[in-house]
């Protein structure tokens, strides 16, 4: 068995970055307005479209130079309304959050990540029954690679949480994310081939708390940043699995065009216009791997 130990690794709360980030916001004078769009106005002239206004759900009509598209797993349906037609996608990913009263998993344990595919310890009557359900077939083979947890909470905490994106379907976003009823089973007998310790927890599973959302992704998983062909129009995401890690690099990035500042020599790697280059488009009928996190 081999193993990877990254040392310069760790987690961070997304809630309590959010939060840090709005405060810093309102500091230096950035309006929080909640709505829902029903309409971005854009002009035609002879220099082509130009966004002008955005307009909400309750009658109001705000004025706009510069609109930033950073609207999650909204990013299509919301560029749509500019006529324009992102290449992206929507994929469901669930978690599971367990209280861990067995102590399978060590609190001082990093980030574990099962890097093989595997197929699960099934007894032979699991598996039948596996067999008869309309989905059930695919759980009774060889699953992909990526189950992992890691402990949550501190002090005397004992939830874990874990994922395994065995299952991600394309769709269309909705609130709440769809769920799956075997997720948190599948999961936890997931991490049993690294975590032996897992296994106690067939006679009585945890309560689970399965939560979910979507990642946002293009053809070759790399995220748009940058200006869109309607001017004064933006776009920041389709960050995948990755947004945590990558927001604020990316809008470092998008400041940089939205300011005119240099650009560094990647920003050309996430400019929604890379798919227009020929070169580019031959690249990327010849990449296999998207190195999904």
């Amino acid at each position: 068995m081999g193993a990877l130990h990254v040392r310069r690794a760790g987690w961070l709360s997304a809630q309590q970055l959010g939060m840090y980030l709005l405060e810093e916001a309102r500091a230096a004078g950035v309006r929080l307005l909640r709505g829902r769009v029903v309409k971005i106005a854009h002009s035609q002239n002879g220099d082509g479209r130009r966004v002008r206004a955005v307009h909400l759900e309750n009658g109001e009509r705000i004025p706009v130079e510069r609109l930033v598209l950073a609207a999650g797993p909204f990013l299509r349906p919301l560029a749509a309304q500019l006529g324009l037609d992102l290449p992206v996608v929507a994929e469901r990913h669930l978690k599971l959050a367990f209280d861990d009263r067995l102590g399978a998993l060590p609190r001082e344990a990093p980030l574990l990540i099962w890097a093989d595919p595997q197929e699960l310890d099934w007894t032979p009557e699991e598996r039948a029954l596996l067999d008869e359900t309309e989905t059930g077939l695919p759980l009774s083979g060889v699953l992909p690679s990526g189950a992992h947890t890691r402990p949550e909470g501190r002090g005397g905490s004992r939830m874990a949480v874990a994922l395994w994106e065995y299952d991600t379907p394309e769709m269309s976003p909705v609130f709440p994310v769809p769920g799956d009823d075997l997720y948190p089973e599948v999961v936890l007998r997931g991490l049993e081939r690294m975590l032996p310790a897992m296994r106690a927890y067939r006679t009585r599973l945890p309560r689970p708390i399965v939560d979910g959302g979507y990642y946002v992704k293009t053809p070759e998983n790399r995220p748009l940043i940058g200006p869109l062909p309607v001017a004064g129009a933006y776009v920041l995401g389709a960050l995948s699995g990755y947004g945590i890690m990558a927001s604020q690099g990316a809008a470092d990035l998008l400041a940089a065009h939205l300011t005119g500042k240099p650009l560094p020599p990647y920003a050309a790697a996430f400019h929604p216009d890379r798919y227009r280059d020929p070169a580019y488009r031959r690249k990327l009928a010849s990449w296999r791997e998207e190195w999904q996190l």
